[in-house]
């Protein structure tokens, strides 16, 4: 459901919205950005939920959606379009289902490297390879930002004047109780949320680096997720891009069970325009629909790609990126769940699919999607299931059996990335030969252990367990 912001002039809500605006003017937040919080908590005040249900949007044929094998014949478009365009990746990510408070791109996920060295890597291949300047920049949170640059200390985006970085702004967190700035003084910045990637596009025109793209002669922009590391610049959909005159390509791929509870893609029925439909924006009785992979085929990678002239146009004809509300509650201190319940605004980049006439999606393979976003995925990447390539992407090994292996560990012990890496402390084991591992209890696994078929380790003990190295593991294996 869409509701106008111009009631945002009504006295009551301008009074209500008032503490927020004084709170984001002493951060120096720029005024375009409280006007779009405004916005927001605008809708908030007037009832919104954010949800979008089925009698409002209509699932994809299967046939609507172009394959990524079809576009071959535009890969020369794509690579004469190359000098035109920018890589960004998202980067504001702490990790927080893990138990970071950090980069989540900081963390070793393959032979050693972090995402930061294998984005920073993947930049000098591409370069090298198409014989192109390609731009990259990150767009950071106010938490991943410094160390994120002391990373990649060394990289630069030579003579081409693009920055290596921007930074996305800040939400304040709002008290459920009263609608009230969330106030927290034994740490003050716990008050404050990152307002998801959507904030992607309103920060590129503050940081002037839309502006800065424009002036250069940089008409196109791909974006990605940097725990995504399958995501790569790719001739072929650049070339789509371009040749077709596209203002908005959305990569999605084929949902699995997996991707159950992931967004999806769909029609809104009054304008017949794409829209991208999260979890969170779901009405609680229609949960089961959402789920179901046969109606909802399409889940978005979070992959785009956006002609920058014409994402210029729909933010000054707007004057902001019209994106769907997403109220997220959660506790003031996530690590604390006895903190007071707060309501979060976020904002998801891809829903700006319903913002742009013509938008296209395209259905890529699953090399193409390779996120991490818990500490079970994070093993999963780690292990020979998947493989660095040429082009220093991720890719599923083509030894690796499909589905994939479903890794389930146990979240007392494995949860967070200290205690994974603890008990991974030699790398993961090998799981091409395996279709299903879980982990039960306290266990420590040595240097190259084998996991077959279908693996239940046990831990009955009241101390750690311990696989020692080179053991094979297979069906149900008991510690005691």
């Amino acid at each position: 459901m869409k509701i106008s912001c111009l009631t945002a002039q009504d006295s009551a809500v301008h009074n209500m919205f008032r503490p927020f605006a004084l709170k984001m003017e002493e951060r120096r937040i720029p005024s375009i950005v409280i006007n779009v919080f405004k916005c927001y908590y605008t809708q908030i005040i007037q009832g919104a939920q954010g949800k979008t249900s089925d009698a409002e949007i209509s699932p994809l044929a299967e046939g609507e959606v172009p394959t990524y094998a079809s576009l071959e014949p535009y890969i020369e478009a794509g690579r004469s379009a190359l000098k035109h365009t920018v890589v960004i990746k998202l980067n504001g990510g702490l990790g927080t289902s893990m138990g970071l408070e950090r980069a989540k791109s900081l963390i070793p996920v393959k032979d050693g490297h972090t995402f930061l060295d294998i984005i920073v890597r993947q930049a000098k291949v591409l370069r090298k390879k198409y014989k192109s300047a390609l731009p990259l920049t990150f767009m950071n949170s106010f938490k991943t930002h410094r160390d994120t640059m002391l990373k990649v200390e060394g990289l630069d985006n030579g003579d081409t004047g693009i920055p290596l970085a921007f930074v996305q702004h800040m939400y304040p967190k709002i008290q459920e109780s009263d609608l009230a700035p969330a106030d927290w003084p034994q740490n003050p910045e716990l008050e404050w949320n990152p307002p998801g990637h959507g904030d992607v596009f309103t920060a590129m025109v503050t940081s002037g680096l839309l502006s800065k793209l424009l002036r250069r002669n940089y008409r196109y922009a791909f974006i990605s997720n940097s725990d995504n590391l399958g995501a790569v610049m790719d001739s072929r959909l650049l070339g789509y891009m371009a040749k077709e005159q596209l203002p908005f390509l959305m990569e999605v791929a084929q949902r699995a069970p997996l991707d159950r509870k992931g967004g999806h893609l769909a029609r809104l029925k009054n304008t017949a325009r794409f829209m991208l439909r999260e979890l969170a924006q779901c009405p609680d009785n229609e949960l089961e629909s959402f789920a179901d992979i046969e109606k909802y085929r399409y889940f978005n990678t979070n992959s785009l790609w956006v002609d920058l002239e014409v994402l210029e146009k729909v933010f000054v004809d707007n004057l902001m990126m019209p994106l769907d509300l997403i109220l997220n509650p959660k506790t003031l201190d996530p690590r604390d769940p006895d903190s007071p319940p707060v309501l979060q605004v976020e904002t998801a980049m891809g829903s700006a699919i319903s913002a742009f006439e013509n938008a296209r999606v395209v259905l890529v393979p699953r090399t193409r999607f390779a996120p991490v976003k818990t500490t079970q995925d994070l093993l999963l990447v780690m292990s020979d299931c998947f493989l660095r390539t040429k082009l220093e992407t991720i890719e599923q090994s083509p030894q690796c059996a499909t589905p994939l292996p479903a890794v389930v560990l146990d979240q007392k012990y494995y949860k967070k990335i200290d205690m994974f890496q603890e008990r991974f402390p030699k790398g993961a084991p090998s799981l091409l030969g395996c279709e299903r591992l879980e982990v039960h209890g306290d266990v420590r696994f040595g240097r190259n252990v084998k996991c077959i078929g279908n693996v239940r380790v046990i831990n009955r003990a009241r101390k750690q367990g311990r696989i020692p190295d080179n053991t094979r593991l297979e069906g149900e294996v008991i510690l005691e």
